[in-house]
């Protein structure tokens, strides 16, 4: 499981890596194909200029991106060989009293999309946005990407190891 703000890379064939239930929090997934390595971010916020000392390093889009980068070259990925796709960022708490500009599953869609084009990545796959959660899971052995709602069921998203990304 890659809970709130965490980050998790393997390339052990039979990991799943998985985030429950995406609100408003965007995953991004990571997937070298040649080095069957796969990683996960699990953005909560967009900015870390409110950070505290003890957050985690994937708390933030704008920390977390490079860090889930970083930890892939670790294991063996390539950069430059990386596909990639974010999903989540919904809007599941709308009211009446929505105001545009404070939807955090807008904003972090639009930091994470913007660190990834800073980094290089202007292919990304993307499932973001409207109002329903996902569970998004990544595996490893293959690059597929398979998200889950409650309205939809679970459907094949995309592989990574084939298309999509850098």
């Amino acid at each position: 499981m890659v809970n709130m703000g965490q980050i998790a890379v393997s390339k052990t064939p039979g990991d799943v890596l998985a985030a429950l239930g995406l609100g408003s929090c965007v995953a991004v997934c990571a997937y070298d194909p040649l080095a069957r390595t796969g990683g996960m971010l699990h953005v909560v916020l967009p900015d870390s200029s409110i950070a505290k000392s003890d957050d985690v390093p994937g708390k933030f889009a704008d920390r977390g991106v490079p860090r889930l980068l970083e930890e892939l070259e670790r294991k063996g990925a390539v950069k430059s060989r990386l596909k990639i796709a974010m999903l989540g960022g919904a809007n599941v708490l709308v009211s009446a009293n929505h105001r545009v500009g404070l939807d955090i599953g807008e904003r972090n869609i639009a930091a994470v999309s913007q660190v990834l084009k800073e980094q290089g990545f202007s292919d990304v796959v993307s499932d973001v946005g409207g109002r329903i959660s996902r569970t998004v899971r990544l595996k490893v052995v293959s690059g597929e990407i398979v998200v889950k709602t409650i309205r939809g069921g679970e459907i094949l998203f995309a592989c990574l190891r084939d298309s999509g990304g850098h």
